[in-house]
């Protein structure tokens, strides 16, 4: 009897994985910011960073710009010939009416560096040392 009741209960978890699991493939890739695909995103990443950089010259907290320093150097690499886009996006996302720029970078710019951990597997080494 216990083992039956083991049994159902590893037959139905199985069942809700593969429920899971189907229905995410049904849906189409999700990117962040509504960009339409992999290299925008990275632009759109890049010129983020690259803006918090004019913003603070440089002259923030060292752990903060070296963590820039490591976006910048990561999304460069996958934004290709999309910069232009990534670029054109952000300003169209930070100038809208209502939205605070610093604010949307703010949260852009963790959002950027969650899906470079996330979903390339990247280790940002200044956040691993803990500054």
């Amino acid at each position: 009897m216990r083992l039956t009741g083991w049994l159902l209960a590893a037959l139905g978890l199985a069942g809700l994985v593969l429920l899971v699991w189907r229905e995410g493939q049904g849906g189409p890739p999700r990117f962040l910011f509504a960009m339409p695909g992999k290299p925008e995103e990275a632009a759109y990443c890049l010129a983020v960073s690259e803006r918090i950089r004019e913003i603070t010259r440089g002259a923030g907290p060292a752990g903060m710009e070296r963590h820039l320093d490591e976006q910048i150097a990561f999304w460069r690499l996958r934004a290709g010939s999309a910069l232009g886009a990534g670029r054109a996006a952000l300003a169209r996302d930070s100038t809208a009416p209502g939205v605070n720029e610093q604010a949307h970078l703010h949260l852009a710019v963790q959002d950027c560096a969650l899906r470079a951990i996330n979903f390339y597997g990247h280790r940002f080494p200044g956040l691993e040392a803990g500054s």
